[in-house]
């Protein structure tokens, strides 16, 4: 049974943030039906990469509205606003991402459906907050990413902003919206009301990048500065990057750099023996790396590093990939398609409950394809609407709201960034979290970065382990087994991201806990799950990337393989970690059923690049091509990009092209009439807007675009951002206390319920603190 049948869920929501949680919820085993006006619909049906559509819908369309029904009403007429309001009265959840203020005007606003529903949970995702000087600013990915200071980590010191080619802000603040949503689902069975979870994209997208920011603000604000070659992190030392083989390209992750020296046979590599020297004179050690390994191909010099289990791996694009046995033993892809038409072919839900992998081959809705049979099945024709004051008292105890998942005891053996950056979602959520830690300590205590290191421990650490409580236990003494058992007989929850069978050595796989406690949720992270030839890889985040082909996307054609400068692969995982625990936990309040929650990192990455491996796969596997000139996306349209102006930068989404020459004063760029041309000519287009825009400065061109309307943006880095009414009306910092009396700045939970922002000031704790309060 999946975690969420029974489940009804309502989707106002449109484009990709909003539809990408109700998909989720809907792969998890909710009942989703997208509410969508008789006229066009959803106006992602609209929304075509590369022309291509099915059944008169666009292949993405397909792709994110899969598993769902379809019931037409116009919102605006009192008929079919009467009859959605009865809808209302049977649903668990509504999703809606409309700018701030719509579902209002509609009657359709949370204080409305609550006084109908009070059990109703209503999930919103906005742009920038629902209130705000930013409030009304479309909520355009490219331009989140140029607006919070990403865009300014990847690539190399002197190329443009480089944006992620994928569309991060909306799939990571869909992500957060269903965490908020399911801990809500949780707390709704001890308080019997429902909830208002909110989410915005510029949260979303600062959470992404929570280690940065902390780690410049307690950098007394000291910008990152990216490598001058192969940079992959602003924050690591070398060898950590993509360098160019003799016939491919080879990525390197952490590791000694001396020893890289034997392997390559770099004697100047052996003074570089310790992360100080590694980071300050990265720029010279990558370019040492990079004259050598140009002289041999990829296959040769991965032989030898593997040899020494020198962290490294191949850089594959999608074609390359989809042909390998370790994608194949995933099994990732699915086909859906509507009845009479083409299959599409895209990737499943990367969560595995119990070992299901769950697919389902049940096809994006036609435009209200559903809605007779959802008619005669709610008897939506005949009951009245009724207004009810008393279920609005009743209701109203949810303003001194208790943390969604209080009493959730949750046992955190993980280390690293992946599974600690889930349990720290889970504590924010309200969990009571206790680190397992072997008596040496997470190794992430002493992962670097840029040298900043804050009672004895790394920066990261403390932003990735605060808010929870420490126990040092050696589990492989007799002594530890004894103390791990009995926490786990308490346990509600146990995460852990160990390579495959290490677990099993240990004692602590799922088999031998549920033994200790049945109703355990267990949630594993692996890099590429438990078989196939990469089985026993490391899980190492610029390693997935290079093998997902993601680096294939970012930066202009010329470049090398680009990796996305955040921790993507770790990052993403995790939070589908989340996803799949609170899942659980909702079906284990219903049957008392535990469960073992997998996920690994490989398919939360190929989850993460649905759009474009999507239109891949249905464009006859043809490998797509970055642009020459600003790329931002493999296959969107020009002017799509970031661009160079005479003083600063500016970014551009969509608009036509013959507009942009109008108010832009290009006479060049109306001649591009026919919107064919695009894409067909996107670097001749880019080109002459890139000459053009240099011309003038980045507020001169704002100001002009901005009165038009056009969806454009300047580009911010933290000093910016961190200045901006924008920022601050987010309160997005908060202040953590150490333990030393020093205090570290740090990012919030980017989730709210009922208007109420998470906060705690608990710090990471020390190696074994709390072992006198738990082993006992």
């Amino acid at each position: 049974m999946k975690p969420l049948e029974g489940i009804i869920v309502l989707d106002f929501a449109q484009y990709l943030a909003g539809p990408s949680a109700a998909l989720r919820l809907a792969d998890l085993g909710a009942r989703v039906i997208k509410i969508e006006r008789p006229q066009g619909g959803d106006n992602g049906r609209r929304l075509v990469f590369k022309n291509l559509i099915s059944d008169n819908d666009g292949v993405l369309f397909h792709t994110i509205n899969r598993n769902k029904e379809s019931f037409c009403a116009d919102l605006k007429n009192l008929d079919d606003l009467k009859i959605v309001k009865e809808l209302i009265k049977k649903a668990d959840i509504i999703i809606e991402n409309f700018r701030p203020g719509i579902m209002e005007k509609l009657g359709l606003g949370y204080e409305d459906v609550k006084k109908i529903n009070p059990k109703l949970i209503y999930a919103t995702v906005s742009g920038y907050g629902l209130d705000g000087p930013w409030v009304k600013r479309p909520g355009q990915d490219l331009m989140l990413q140029s607006l919070s200071g990403l865009t300014l980590l990847n690539g190399s010191r002197d190329d443009l902003p480089t944006p992620v080619a994928l569309a991060m802000a909306d799939t990571y603040a869909g992500i957060h919206l269903v965490q908020g949503i399911l801990s809500c689902l949780y707390s709704r069975f001890k308080t019997g009301v429902g909830a208002r979870v909110a989410v915005s994209l510029l949260e979303s997208i600062l959470d992404l990048q929570f280690e940065f920011i902390a780690t410049y603000i307690n950098d007394n604000y000291t910008l990152p500065v990216r490598a001058k070659f192969n940079n992959a992190h602003v924050y690591l030392p070398a060898p950590y990057g993509i360098y160019q083989t003799k016939d491919n390209f080879l990525a390197l992750a952490m590791g000694s750099v001396p020893l890289l020296g034997e392997i390559l046979e770099l004697s100047e590599l052996s003074k570089y023996d310790n992360p100080a020297s590694c980071f300050a004179n990265r720029d010279e050690i990558k370019e040492l790396i990079q004259s050598k390994l140009i002289q041999d191909s990829t296959e040769n010099w991965l032989t030898k590093l593997k040899e020494v289990n020198y962290w490294a791996s191949e850089v594959l694009n999608w074609k390359e990939l989809i042909d390998r046995p370790g994608f194949k033993s995933l099994d990732m892809l699915i086909n859906v398609g509507r009845p009479g038409h083409r299959d599409i072919i895209t990737t499943r839900c990367p969560i595995r409950v119990d070992g299901e992998v769950y697919k389902s081959n049940k096809w994006a809705p036609a435009l209200g394809e559903d809605t007779s049979k959802i008619m005669k099945e709610f008897n939506l024709c005949s009951q009245p609407i009724e207004s009810s004051s008393k279920l609005a008292v009743e209701s109203s105890s949810e303003n001194n709201l208790v943390l969604p998942l209080a009493g959730v005891k949750v046992l955190d053996l993980c280390q690293f960034l992946a599974g600690p950056s889930a349990a720290l979602r889970l504590a924010d959520l309200g969990a009571e979290v206790l680190k397992v830690e072997q008596p040496s300590g997470d190794i992430c205590r002493t992962l670097y970065s840029s040298n900043l290191i804050i009672d004895g421990d790394s920066t990261l650490f403390h932003v990735i382990n605060r808010n929870k409580d420490a126990v040092s236990i050696d589990l492989k003494s007799d002594v530890g087994q004894l103390q791990i058992q009995k926490l786990v007989k308490n346990a509600d929850v146990v995460l852990i991201n160990f390579r495959p069978h290490v677990a099993k050595k240990l004692g602590i796989d799922y088999d031998s806990l549920k033994v200790i406690n049945p109703s355990l949720v267990y949630g594993e992270l692996t890099g590429f799950g438990h078989v196939g030839e990469w089985a026993n890889e490391p899980g190492q985040d610029l390693l997935v990337q290079s093998i997902s082909g993601m680096t294939m996307a970012n930066g202009n054609r010329d470049k090398l393989p680009t990796p996305a400068g955040v921790s993507i692969a770790d990052l993403i995982s995790g939070q589908h970690l989340v996803q799949g625990v609170l899942a659980a936990l909702h079906r284990k309040e219903l049957f008392g059923k535990g469960a073992l929650v997998q996920i690994s990192m490989l398919e939360s990455m190929m989850d993460l690049q649905f759009e474009g491996f999507t239109t891949f796969l249905n464009d006859g596997n043809e490998i797509p091509q970055r642009s020459k000139i600003s790329n931002a996306n493999f296959y969107t349209n020009a002017p799509y990009g970031i661009y160079k102006t005479k003083d600063w930068f500016i970014t551009l989404a969509i608009a036509p092209i013959p507009l942009l020459g109008q108010l832009l004063n290009c006479p060049k760029l109306e001649e591009y009439s026919d919107p064919v041309t695009w894409s067909t000519k996107r670097d001749e287009i880019k080109a002459i807007l890139a000459d053009h825009l240099l011309t003038n400065n980045t507020q001169f061109w704002l100001d002009i675009l901005q009165q038009h309307d056009i969806w454009c943006s300047n580009i911010y880095n933290w000093d910016m951002l961190l200045e901006t009414d924008a920022f601050k009306n987010l309160e997005m910092l908060q202040e953590i206390k150490l333990q030393s009396g020093k205090t570290m700045t740090v990012l919030r939970c980017p989730i709210s319920i009922n208007g109420q922002r998470f906060y705690s000031d608990k710090p990471s704790p020390k190696i074994g603190q709390d072992n006198h309060k738990y082993l006992n």
